[in-house]
Parts: structure tokens; C-alpha cells; sequence
């Protein structure tokens, strides 16, 4: 097999950061495995010394089992570099937000353009692509990564090593999240992170590897008794290991521990600081000692007797020191801001969570109050967690399969069904951007040509936008008698006589026909093509013995019609339609504090936005700073438009009720990533796509039970049955968007309900539609 490149700024050894160390640990031990490893790297020693200095010679070096290729860094202005970065430290965090660049006038590009960045080793990426299985790079804030990944995207997978700082947030970050093949997160709490920042779409490429914990396994004997002058087994100290900056928080910590000696100066307890980086901190704060770098068997000792290690830093995608500590049996505190921190010491009872300088303060007290017996207990379920998800073996074994480095398991497809028929056309009245049914028209014709059949998708009417993806259909012109066929019902269409008298294999999938009554009065013509459709659809039946429909709601309504033993082909929802950058004004303009409900469908009277109006009129005199999102298009002048326009002023709400009309995907990507709450009042849906959308968008959704709702909800979302208590509602609604509890069991139970509509779980479903065409 072709060779497997680690990409990272800086490689070797005795490199103290967590992305070094990784990649040290993981291309070594893939080595030992037997597969063929190399580290693409530049001549700069360190991320401490001078980026734009080569001191190590370019060229190729074997180091173990490893290739080593070594290139040389560009010149750049640390001056400039030095501008930007400090801009962007300067930001709080609290002012970041998704999707929105942190990052002002060109101070972004600089922070990019200035970095460490190798012409030679993107050149050398670029035409040396070929010749590797597969390219993996980390992590993600370097110029070398921003700027190679992109020239070998559909090899490359990023390990991130993510942390919610300014920089994450940055386009160029965005850029190569969204490109690269797959994504290797350290820790549960980094992927949630990811979702956050870049919504649904990265969500099924990214696979949780975990990270190993180096151990010297050595007896309580083996280590020394003394470090830097303290009796370790004789003092009472609280541990903080890692890089010691800033933005570490290794400040905030020094002040909480010096407030806590200040109110309790009867304390022995201590505070030791060791790691790299520039200090002293706290060695003028009575207790505080800074020990530096300090060597690998020291550090074993000073884990193995302290107190508890406390993690401060808000910027971790996985902390080494923890599973460290914890496989000494010590507890450990982990800033609460932190999710791959906190979401780790929550999970295994390990310790405890401190966010402000205040918390921080008071768990020192904790501490110093607290028996040996008590902290050794939170420090052993610390270790249980530590061994299952910190052993190498395992680690290993998922980047193994990550990678493809295994001979992956075949499965053989069952193809006689196949014999005789090798063409399966779909013909659907019309074809839209971002329609619901022309999006399934895709998903369906992409499964069919896996499986090794022709198909092309044929409509009366195509949005300009995607001429690419489907053909007008013209008296049947390009489709012979013996191809199959499936054809799409939702309404009174000029095909019904063309697919009726087809003579060669057919099928028919219905999305419903809005009753004509529920739109006559606001749009009479519409009214009028859905009457033909549902005359179409009893005229179909005897023409159709294989036929779905996209919900059980919808497949009664085709058995009431005389169709034969209708099977239900649900519409495919998939993340990966978000893998795009969200609209930026949009996420701007939506991000200013206030609450956001959102609604996504037509204008039409049976979607009910005038009663969604009327509740949130009351949801706003209760509780105030919120607004109203109304996704969906419509024509000024139609009446129904008009009717809610007036709604809306006589209720005051000019200004809360937001009526985006027909939007692009990514201001669509920007409403979905803001709202707070999906609620739909509509009563009438034969499936409700925008439902199953909210639920990877992990907006809880609030629904009345009417139609396929219930159905297309099943277990996830919540339902209500009466309209009228507008009060209650909104409270229910109030609940949804602000308690934690309640909103995560909603969203927890539409997690599972969503993989449903996945195109692996519907494809085995298309294919026994096929069969049934084969007869």
C-alpha cells in the first residue's frame, strides 16, 4: 500500500506540545505495525523558536521505522504576524460567534499570510499527491496546514486538535474543515465543538480516535522523592502541568489561588506550576512555585503525589495530563468552558468543574478541606475512564480503520434482480433548487447509478440554476419503451398520460396532494392543479402495481386510491447538503442576543404561518427579545401574504416577524445554525423535510400533531393537539429554548430519530422498490 503522510509544522521526540506528541506517538506506532509512515515537516525546531529560521537541514532523514522530509519555511514578517495575533487574543471570548470572522480589516489573511508556511512543502504536496494512500494533518491553526491541505483535499484527513479560540473561527479554518476527507477528533467534547462552529454538515465525516497516554508504568519506589527542592510525599499541593501562558489561563489560576491564601492564611496548601513556556508565574504569591520544564520522570512524581491536578485552560481538544492523572488514581478540576475537558471529567465522576476565578478560588478551599479516601475515590473512576478510552491499542486500531489501513470487510450485493433491466429513469413535474422532492429525485438517481444502472431525471418544468442535474422532458424523447420508470405524484401534471401508457417497468413514489380546500381561497389556480392530481392519482392506480409512499400517512392515502399493497420510501435527509459556509451577514444580523423561532415552508394558508404569528404575539408579550423567522417564498401580491402582513402590524410586531422569502442554502445554513426553536403550526404535511432539518441542526422542535407529522417525528420532537392556549404554548415553547434538562432529552431523543432518514438506511428500501419493477 502507498505511504501514509503525517503533516505538522514541527516534528521529533522530545517536542512538549500535545499536536507534537501525537503525531510522534501515533506515526510511530502505526510504523510498528507494519505500515509505511512519513512525516512531511519544515526545518523549524520548535513552535518556540523563530518561525522563519531553518535550524534543521531540508532533506530526507530516517528516523526508527519513520521517513522523515524536512522543508524549508518562507520568509515572513513576525512584526506583522505579531499585529495580528495580538488583535485577535485581545477579543473576548464571549464576543465570538459562529460563522462570523472574528477577524478585521485584512488582520485574518495576515495571521495566515505571516504564519509558518513552506512554498517547498506545498510544492512538493502538489505533485506528489499520487503517491500516497492518504494524507493526515495537524492540527489546524498553522499556515503549512491552512495552506497544504486544500492541494491534496480528497486525500487529506485533519486532526484539529480544535479549541474554541479566535482562531477557530476563522474562514481560512472553515476552508479546510469542510474540504479535507474525514476529520480525526481527540475527544467527544472536540467533535461537539466542530458542530458548534460549523453546523451538520461536518458531523458524518469526523470520527472520535481518542488519543493514547504514554506510562512508564514505575512503582511508587521508582520515583524520586524530591522535585526542585520540594519533599513531594511531605507537601500538600495542588498540581497545574501543561504550557504555562495566558491563554492557558495559568494566570486566572495564580489569582484564585492567591485569593484563597489571602482569606485563608492558616493554609498549607500549594500551588506548583510546571510546563514550558515564558514565566515565572506565582512564585510571588506565598505557596506558588513555577518549576518550569521539568523532566518526564519528575513530571510522574509530581502527578503521582499531588493533591488534584487542576486543568484551567478553556482551550483543550483533549488533555493528556488528565488521563495521566487520573491512572494515578488523583482527581481532577477542568475548566467548565472546556467541552473536551469537561464533557470528559463529567462522564467518568472524576472531579469536579470550576469556570470563573471565583469557582477556582473555592475549590482550592474544597480541596484543602476534603480526606485522602474521598479524593482517591474520584480519582479511581477517573482511572476506569482513562482505560477505556486512553489505551494505545485502541487508539491505534481506530486510526487503522479510519484510514483504510485494513483490508475492509466486502459485502456482495445480491444484482439478479438486475437481469433484464439496466435503465431506470425518474420523471417528476418539476425540478427546483432546494425542493424537497427534487433534492430526493438526486439522492435516488445517484443510489441507482452506484448499483450500475443509466438513469437520468426528466421534468416539465427546471429551475434555470439546474439544468445540470436534470433534462426537460419532451414527448417522452430520450427514454425508450423497455426502461424503467419512476415517476413522482404531488400534483396535476402534463406526464400523467405519457407514464401511464409506458409499456416497460414503472413505479410510482407519492408526496402528497395538498387538499385543494386548504389554498383555494388565498391561490384559486393552485387549487385547481391539485384537484388534477387527485384525480390523477385514482386514475394511476390500476396502472401502477409497484408504487410508495414517502410516508405512511401517504401510503394510506395511495391504498384509499386503489393502489395494491403501497410501500413507504421515506425522503432522504442528509447532513452533508450543510458542508457549506453559512450566509455571514445573515449570522451577524441573527446573532444579537436575541431569541430566534424559526419556521421553514411556502406561504401558504395550510402551512398556518398566521396562526404561528398569533402565538408568538403572545410568546412576546410574555417574555420579550425574540423574533420570528418565516422561511419560505411567496408573491407580494397574493392575498395570503397580505392577510399576515396585516396580521402583523395589527399585532404590533414589525420589526419580530423576519420574512426571508426564497432563500439560497447557506442563508437557509444561517437560520437553521441561529434558531433557538422550531415550531410549526402547519396542518397539512405529507412528510416535513424542514422537521427532520431542525433535528441536525439540533433545534428542539415544537409541532402541531396534524398530518405525517407525528409520524415523521416519531419519538423526537414535541407535539400538541391544541392550538388555541397561546399562553401555554408559549410557555411550552419558553421551556424548549431555556431548560437545559428538558432541552437536551428532546434533543438527545432526535438524534437517534434523524439517522432514520439517512441514505443508508433508505437505499435498502429503494431497492426493493427496484425489485418490484423486475417483477
Amino acid at each position: 500500500m502507498k505511504p501514509v503522510a503525517f503533516v505538522i509544522p514541527w516534528f521529533g521526540e522530545n517536542l512538549k506540545g500535545g499536536a507534537e506528541q501525537l503525531a510522534w506517538q501515533v506515526s510511530n506506532r502505526l510504523a510498528k505495525r507494519g505500515h509505511t509512515i512519513e512525516v512531511l515537516t519544515t526545518c523549524c525546531a520548535s513552535f518556540l523558536d523563530d518561525w522563519s529560521t531553518n535550524h534543521l537541514p531540508a532533506g530526507v532523514e530516517h528516523v526508527g521505522g519513520l521517513v522523515v522530509r524536512r522543508f524549508k519555511v518562507d520568509k515572513r514578517n513576525g512584526g506583522l504576524f505579531n499585529q495580528a495575533n495580538t488583535y485577535g487574543l485581545a477579543i473576548p471570548p464571549d464576543d465570538l460567534r459562529p460563522g462570523i470572522n472574528p477577524f478585521t480589516f485584512g488582520t485574518g489573511e495576515l495571521f495566515v499570510a505571516e504564519n509558518i508556511n513552506s512554498s517547498a512543502l506545498e510544492r512538493y504536496l502538489k505533485w506528489n499527491k499520487k503517491k500516497y494512500h492518504a494524507f493526515v494533518f495537524l492540527p489546524y491553526l498553522y499556515g503549512v496546514i491552512l495552506n497544504g491541505l486544500p492541494l491534496v483535499a480528497k486525500q487529506s484527513w485533519l486532526q484539529p486538535c480544535l479549541h474554541d479560540e479566535v482562531y477557530a473561527y476563522l474562514p481560512e479554518v472553515e476552508n479546510v474543515m469542510r474540504q479535507c476527507r474525514g476529520i480525526l477528533y481527540n475527544s467527544l467534547g472536540e467533535e461537539r465543538l466542530a458542530s458548534h462552529l460549523l453546523g451538520p454538515g461536518i458531523i458524518r465525516k469526523g470520527e472520535v480516535v481518542g488519543v493514547g497516554v504514554e506510562s512508564f508504568d514505575l512503582t511508587h519506589s521508582e520515583l524520586p522523592k524530591q522535585v526542585a527542592g520540594h519533599e513531594l510525599e511531605q507537601e500538600k499541593y495542588v498540581l497545574c502541568l501543561g504550557r504555562r501562558d495566558k491563554t492557558k489561563n495559568t494566570v486566572m489560576l495564580v489569582e484564585a489561588f492567591q485569593n484563597y491564601r489571602l482569606r485563608h492564611p492558616e493554609s498549607s496548601l500549594q500551588l506548583i506550576i510546571a510546563g514550558p513556556g515564558d514565566g515565572p508565574f506565582g512564585v510571588a504569591v506565598k505557596g506558588g512555585h513555577d518549576l518550569g520544564l521539568v523532566s518526564e520522570l519528575d513530571k510522574e512524581a509530581l502527578l503521582f503525589n499531588c493533591t488534584a491536578l487542576f486543568q484551567p485552560s478553556r482551550n483543550e481538544s483533549y488533555s493528556r495530563v488528565i488521563m495521566e492523572a487520573w491512572f494515578y488514581n488523583r482527581p481532577v478540576a477542568a475548566h467548565g468552558a472546556c467541552l473536551a475537558t469537561a464533557m470528559a471529567v463529567e462522564a467518568a465522576g472524576g472531579g469536579w468543574l470550576a469556570t470563573d476565578r471565583e469557582e477556582w478560588e473555592q475549590l482550592f478551599h474544597k480541596l484543602n478541606e476534603m480526606e485522602e479516601g474521598e479524593l482517591v475515590e474520584f480519582g479511581k473512576r477517573g482511572r476506569e475512564y482513562a482505560r477505556r478510552y486512553a489505551e494505545w491499542d485502541a487508539v491505534i486500531d481506530r486510526y487503522e480503520s479510519v484510514l483504510g489501513l485494513r483490508s475492509p470487510q466486502r459485502e456482495e450485493k445480491n444484482e439478479a434482480h438486475r437481469s433484464g433491466l439496466r435503465t431506470i429513469h425518474q420523471l417528476v413535474p418539476g425540478f427546483a433548487y432546494g425542493d424537497a422532492i427534487s433534492n430526493q429525485t438526486i439522492i435516488i438517481r445517484d443510489l441507482l447509478r452506484t448499483q450500475g444502472y443509466k438513469s437520468e431525471i426528466f421534468t416539465e418544468q427546471i429551475d434555470p440554476s439546474m439544468t445540470h442535474e436534470a433534462r426537460l422532458f419532451k414527448d417522452g424523447r430520450g427514454i425508450k419503451a423497455d426502461a424503467g420508470l419512476v415517476y413522482h405524484h404531488s400534483i396535476g401534471a402534463g406526464l400523467t398520460d405519457f407514464v401511464i401508457n409506458h409499456p416497460g417497468p414503472k413505479s410510482l413514489i407519492y408526496h402528497n396532494v395538498t387538499p385543494p380546500e386548504l389554498v383555494r381561497d388565498a391561490d384559486p389556480e393552485l387549487a385547481k392543479m391539485l384537484e388534477k392530481g387527485l384525480r390523477d392519482l385514482h386514475r394511476l392506480a390500476s396502472h401502477f402495481s409497484v408504487s410508495a409512499g414517502d410516508s405512511r400517512f401517504n401510503s394510506l392515502d395511495l391504498e384509499e386510491n386503489g393502489f395494491s399493497s403501497p410501500d413507504v420510501l421515506p425522503i432522504c435527509v442528509s447532513p452533508e447538503k450543510w458542508n457549506i459556509p453559512a450566509e455571514p451577514n445573515m449570522m451577524t444580523r441573527l446573532q444579537d442576543g436575541r431569541d430566534n423561532i424559526l419556521f421553514v415552508g411556502r406561504l401558504a394558508a395550510n402551512k398556518c404561518q398566521h396562526d404561528l404569528i398569533d402565538v408568538f404575539a403572545d410568546y412576546l408579550s410574555m417574555y420579550g427579545n425574540c423574533r420570528l423567522i418565516l422561511v419560505g417564498g411567496f408573491i407580494e401580491e397574493e392575498a395570503y401574504y397580505q392577510s399576515l402582513m396585516a396580521q402583523v402590524k395589527k399585532h404590533g410586531l414589525e420589526g419580530d416577524v423576519l420574512f426571508t422569502g426564497k432563500v439560497t442554502d447557506s442563508a437557509l445554513h444561517s437560520c437553521y445554525r441561529c434558531a433557538d426553536l422550531f415550531w410549526s403550526m402547519s396542518e397539512h404535511e405529507g412528510f416535513g423535510v424542514p422537521l427532520i432539518e431542525a433535528m441536525w441542526f439540533d433545534i428542539p422542535v415544537l409541532a402541531y400533531k396534524s398530518s405525517a407529522v407525528p409520524e415523521t417525528l416519531g419519538e423526537g420532537g414535541l407535539l400538541f393537539t391544541d392550538k388555541q392556549d397561546g399562553r401555554a404554548l408559549s410557555a411550552t415553547a419558553r421551556l424548549l429554548m431555556h431548560d437545559f434538562e428538558v432541552r437536551s432529552k428532546i434533543i438527545s431523543a432526535q438524534r437517534q430519530r434523524r439517522k432514520a432518514f439517512l441514505s443508508e438506511a433508505i437505499e435498502p428500501k429503494l431497492d426493493a422498490l427496484v425489485r418490484g419493477m423486475n417483477g
